[in-house]
């Protein structure tokens, strides 16, 4: 059976969906589709498009984001930049609250010093 003109666009805009999906949509044979896209040098890799940076890639995208691979490891690297920050703050915070307490244990025992010892 002849590809018709419809067909042959419908395997050039979906050529990255595999040639199994292709396949059933057209209702042709795989093999069909195969034979159809070597001769137009189409390749029937399969691709995704990341809908974050508009990429393509061709391993699956990342089933917790939604995104390709680079994508979810930017994301994760900002994550983990903000954990740091926070962390951080956090350390600086226990840093002034040790500074604020050594500063007042010194005027504690400088004023200690300038009252005189009670003898019995």
């Amino acid at each position: 059976m002849k590809w018709t003109s419809k067909e042959i666009r419908y395997l050039e805009d979906h050529a990255s969906e595999g040639a199994d999906a292709i396949a059933e949509a057209l209702n042709r044979s795989v093999e069909s589709v195969r034979h159809q896209a070597r001769a137009y040098g189409l390749s029937l890799r399969r691709s995704w498009l990341c809908p974050n940076c508009g990429q393509r890639t061709f391993k699956p995208l990342s089933s917790k984001t939604g995104w390709c691979s680079a994508c979810t490891k930017e994301a994760r690297a900002a994550e983990i930049a903000e954990e740091v920050r926070d962390i951080e703050r956090e350390v600086m915070r226990q840093r002034e609250a040790d500074r604020e307490r050594q500063r007042l244990y010194s005027r504690k025992s400088r004023a200690k010093k300038k009252f005189p010892k009670k003898r019995p």
